[in-house]
């Protein structure tokens, strides 16, 4: 097959549920100069099988080596000028692969591009419809200059990719850094969203926003976060600032609760600090009220302030198991 400019990659691993509709929206596209190459990570159902049917090449590896091993197996034996990574839970829309191409065509200047998730989602539940809209409204208040790339759905120069250097769990993010700190830009695209299909229950939504956090403490110490914060307009990496502070203070609110059992005067702070979260997360919650109606903003409430506690607790200790490993 000759050369194509985009090379669709797409890591997979027991997918066989969501990969033919992954792949059919990758057909459907407009532009058309572009290959798929599926990546099966050692899968064992029928998710390679699937894949043939649809995809221009599919390399099969032996055993579950995770994402960035896949990626990078699917980016070496692609032909594209430009990657176009996505999930293999992903619906692209037909305007997608154009949008990317004539962006870097237009925009010499960025070596990379990253989208968002469409306030869109097939699955009707609280959690699913929660978290896909948490997302949609959290990165909509990112700039149009960001330092990370959105596993999700991002697109890079081929002579822009640089090896990942965290296997699992946040390694597109951290690719983003690593881009950023080689002095590499990346453009934030607010109207390139696509659809998600993950379904998310609520153990599955707590484990999800603990890892993610968890890794993300991680690359913050591994490229000097601190010295990031606040700049480009937002806190670090994918975490704007108003979600940060809220993340800090939920933990806060907390605490000062179980000590007011015993100590009344910290009635006051704890008063403060539940009015300070309110303010920060009402934007929010009237966002979700417009479109999920009342009964879910009022619901919403406690599941952003248990999220939150979730989130802390998952910088907290990946803080501390990447000061543990630093001391071993």
């Amino acid at each position: 097959m000759s050369a194509r400019n985009i090379s669709v990659v797409i890591a997979a691993y027991n997918r066989e549920g969501v990969m033919t509709r992954c792949l059919e929206a990758v057909r459907a596209s407009i532009y058309k100069d572009y290959e798929i190459v599926v990546v099966d990570d050692g899968s064992t159902d029928r998710t390679a099988d699937i894949a043939e049917k649809c995809a221009d090449k599919v390399i099969r590896l032996a055993g579950n080596n995770g994402p960035a091993y896949a990626r990078t197996k699917g980016i070496e034996e692609s032909t594209g000028s430009i990657i176009v990574s996505i999930d293999s839970d992903i619906l692209i829309k037909p305007d997608t692969l154009s949008r990317i191409n004539d962006f870097l065509t237009l925009h010499p200047e960025f070596d990379a591009l990253t989208g968002l998730l469409s306030k869109e989602h097939p699955n009707s539940n609280f959690f699913s419809q929660y978290k896909n809209l948490y997302m949609n409204y959290i990165f909509n208040k990112l700039p149009g200059e960001v330092t990370f790339l959105f596993g999700s759905i991002c697109a890079f120069r081929r002579q822009a990719f640089q090896a990942y250097d965290i296997p699992e769990g946040a390694e597109d993010t951290a690719l983003g850094q690593r881009l950023y700190r080689s002095g590499k830009r990346i453009a934030f695209l607010k109207d390139l969203e696509v659809v998600h299909l993950k379904y998310y229950g609520l153990f599955s939504f707590i484990r999800n926003d603990f890892i993610i956090p968890f890794m993300w403490a991680k690359i913050f110490l591994l490229y000097g976060g601190i010295k990031q914060l606040g700049r480009k307009g937002t806190g670090f990496a994918h975490s704007p600032k108003g979600q940060l502070a809220s993340v800090a203070i939920a933990p806060a609110i907390f605490m000062t609760g179980l000590a007011c059992v015993s100590v009344h005067a910290l009635v006051l702070p704890l008063t403060i600090l539940i009015l300070a979260w309110l303010i920060l997360n009402n934007k929010f919650l009237l966002f979700l009220i417009r479109e999920k109606g009342p009964v879910f903003g009022f619901l919403a409430i406690f599941v952003t302030f248990m999220d939150n506690i979730v989130m802390a607790s998952g910088i907290l200790c990946g803080f501390a198991a990447n000061l543990v490993q630093h001391n071993t």
